[in-house]
């Protein structure tokens, strides 16, 4: 990882997850809504800035458990309906299998498999990420595969170009999206994608690593809390495909 750039932080800047509750936002952090363009073939290839979304002076509590009347904010309904926000990922470290790709060129993609929620940016129709980068001696294939890796909302894929070198990180502005992603059934709610090395704390304390890149759970539902895990993309599709069926 490159170390964190707290030079454009906001004062006070943070996250903090409260325990079987929201996401306390505190410093100002500004909140956006970014959506998927997809290819003709339902592909995502760019991320698309629909502007800011206005959110209270200085703080602001947004969803963890995906039952709010009044997204991405918190409107109390976690208590209700009991919702539980175990954090079970690993947060505080580099953990998990990495899968790593390498090809002709001296680029290194790097894949940390438990940070992953398929948000599809790594694949097409032609070819995909550890394929382009197989082939990264063809400038044009280089700058495909860095792409990809850029667009990747959770950070689990990465790139350098030395062995023992440091992750290569895409200028990113300090903030807090609300996405959209793109499915064949219609558009969905994403993660909440963190950026520009926020600090996160955990409900028990324990402070995220610094990452430039990091996407949280906010449908409830994710087995790896509080990251997202991609639960909401089969929920919401099924939800979706059930409605155009019946017509509910």
């Amino acid at each position: 990882m490159t170390e964190a750039d707290n030079s454009k932080l906001p004062p006070e800047a943070e996250i903090i997850i409260v325990r079987n509750g929201p996401y306390r936002v505190v410093g100002g952090v500004p909140l956006r809504k970014l959506t998927q363009v997809c290819t003709e073939f339902g592909e995502p290839v760019e991320w698309q800035d629909l502007g800011p979304v206005e959110t209270p002076p200085g703080r602001y509590l947004v969803c963890r458990c995906g039952v709010s009347k009044s997204k991405p904010f918190c409107d109390g309904s976690h208590t209700s309906t009991n919702f539980i926000g175990t954090e079970t990922a690993v947060t505080d470290r580099t953990s998990g299998r990495i899968v790593e790709y390498t090809g002709d060129s001296n680029l290194i993609v790097r894949k940390q498999v438990n940070l992953c929620m398929a948000s599809g940016f790594c694949y097409l129709k032609d070819t995909s990420v550890d394929e382009l980068t197989r082939k990264a001696k063809d400038p044009v294939k280089q700058a495909r595969a860095i792409k990809m890796v850029e667009d990747c909302p959770s950070g689990s894929l990465m790139y350098r170009f030395e062995p023992a070198g440091a992750d290569v990180e895409p200028e990113l502005p300090v903030q807090i999206a609300e996405t959209i992603e793109i499915t064949s059934y219609g558009p969905i709610e994403g993660p909440l994608w963190v950026m520009g090395y926020i600090p996160i704390t955990r409900s028990d304390g324990v402070p995220f690593i610094a990452r430039n890149r990091v996407t949280l759970c906010r449908c409830g539902s994710s087995a790896n809390k509080p990251l997202c895990d991609g639960t909401h993309r089969f929920l919401q599709e099924r939800k979706l495909r059930l409605s155009q069926k019946f017509g509910k």
